[in-house]
């Protein structure tokens, strides 16, 4: 757990080094405990639940790094050390006392947290996070030792760390139809494709409703944002035509004979005949019987492919009578058979994978009965672990992939290039892989039991590290699939 209020610990590196330096030096189990244990402190939650006995425990670490950069082996030395010890364990204690006062809130800004609010929705989380420090001071220094007073203090906050939440959550979701709607209007499509337009305004507030109405079960909320999306889109393109027709470009009658020829190319793949003069409505039901003339058929024939099947079935029901009496002949070719079918499934599971993704987003790949799905295309900033657009549009295909080995086991596998320290890429990878896992489980909606994630760094590239490309190649998340056997 993460704030602002950390900032001020990126204003010792230099003392931290002479710290290191004097531990390198002298191997003082002192200050090396201290360094562990103010460093562990000050990634939790310790500087957040107790803020003041923080700042003390911070001034004494600060004193402590002075006097072993002076002399580390110095009695000061050591009781400036044991001291600062002594101040991180009271805030720790402190911490300890005000967390379970506070759990409710402490969830709350978990799940804002999760929700990237510190970016998408900086005014009401950074609200939160002034508000949080007030509370915790307050309640450490006693000034709220009544439940009622803490309780109406942390509702407010808890309130605003739940509206950071669905804002972030909303602009989140509705950034693309939004997107769509800044470039409608770009070309007017608010007047002059109205009303395909107002549909898609009806459609996004639809999904900013449905959003706060269920937050975390947002597949209605997606979905309405999708068509608002769509819709904005129809409109700039109804409106590149309606600019044609106002500036004279096109005129009625050619706009029409287009439309025409549209239905003149459908009906002739459909093999029918098209005959201008009856007018499209007519065409339209033409089109539109045949399609479920077409429709029954298919259902016919699967009825017919059902029987077959069914025939198939007691045939082999009599090959078998017949194989006991042959003893085990047919045995040997069922089993055969089914080797052979089952090689043919696992074929066309395989081709059903590569046809999803184009060469620049994914490969598939089998090794020792797994099948990896190499995401080259799913890339991250450098140094971070977000997913942006363009790698949630790639995981959407990773869904679909995904639901052709269904229980199937996935291990998420985080991968960088050789820049930069090792011990560094292998967080890294971590946090990547773990970021992939977690959104195939929120949003995808993978069962937990199935997801594994492992973070490898730098030490399994796939190319030369020598290369811009070579390390674009080695900078890659790996899908590991275990199907289940047939």
């Amino acid at each position: 757990m993460q704030s602002s209020i950390y900032r001020y610990h990126l204003l010792l590196p230099a003392l931290m080094l002479l710290m290191g330096l004097a531990n390198a030096q002298t191997g003082s189990p002192t200050l090396a405990a201290l360094e562990t244990t103010y460093s562990d402190a000050a990634v939790g939650d310790v500087p957040l639940l107790a803020p003041k006995s923080w700042a003390t425990a911070t001034a004494d670490y600060k004193q402590a790094l002075i006097a072993a950069a002076e002399d580390p082996l110095s009695e000061g030395s050591v009781a400036a050390a044991n001291s600062a010890l002594n101040a991180i364990a009271a805030a720790q204690t402190n911490a300890d006392q005000v967390r379970p006062l506070l759990a409710n809130l402490l969830q709350k800004r978990s799940l804002a947290e999760a929700a990237n609010s510190a970016s998408l929705a900086p005014k009401p989380w950074n609200a939160a996070e002034k508000q949080l420090v007030k509370l915790t001071s307050d309640i450490e220094r006693g000034k709220l030792s009544a439940q009622v007073a803490r309780q109406q203090r942390s509702g407010r906050v808890f309130a605003l760390y739940d509206e950071a939440e669905l804002e972030a959550l909303t602009n989140a979701l509705l950034a693309r139809p939004r997107e769509a709607r800044a470039l409608a209007l770009v070309g007017k499509a608010n007047k002059l494709a109205s009303i395909t337009f107002n549909s898609g305004d009806d459609a996004l507030q639809a999904s900013s409703d449905a959003l706060q109405q269920q937050r975390y079960d947002n597949a209605t909320a997606a979905a309405l944002a999708n068509a608002a999306e769509q819709r904005f889109a129809h409109a700039t393109q109804l409106t590149l035509v309606a600019q044609q027709l106002k500036s004279k470009q096109l005129t009625t009658e050619q706009l029409l004979l287009l439309w025409e020829s549209r239905l003149l190319q459908i009906n002739t793949a459909a093999g029918l005949e098209y005959d201008p003069l009856g007018g499209w409505d007519a065409t339209t039901d033409t089109l539109a019987t045949y399609i479920a003339e077409t429709k029954q058929n298919l259902a016919n024939l699967q009825a017919l492919l059902a029987e077959s099947r069914s025939y198939t079935g007691s045939l082999e029901d009599e090959l078998r009578l017949a194989d006991e009496r042959l003893g085990g002949t047919l045995a040997e070719r069922d089993e055969l058979i089914l080797i052979q079918e089952q090689q043919a499934r696992s074929r066309e599971r395989l081709m059903q994978l590569e046809e999803l993704f184009e060469p620049s987003e994914a490969a598939v790949l089998q090794e020792r009965g797994n099948i990896i799905l190499r995401l080259s295309g799913l890339q991250f900033a450098s140094g971070s672990s977000k997913l942006d657009n363009n790698a949630i549009e790639l995981l959407a295909k990773v869904q679909k992939a995904l639901a052709v080995y269904p229980d199937s086991a996935i291990l998420v596998e985080g991968h960088t290039d050789a820049n930069g320290p090792a011990g560094l890429n292998a967080r890294l990878s971590e946090e990547r892989a773990n970021t992939v896992m977690r959104y195939m489980i929120s949003d995808m909606k993978i069962e937990a039991r199935r997801l594994d994630s492992i973070g490898f760094g730098s030490s399994r590239p796939i190319a030369l590290n020598t290369s811009a490309t070579g390390r674009a190649k080695n900078r890659r998340i790996d899908l590991v699939i275990t199907p289940v056997p047939d």
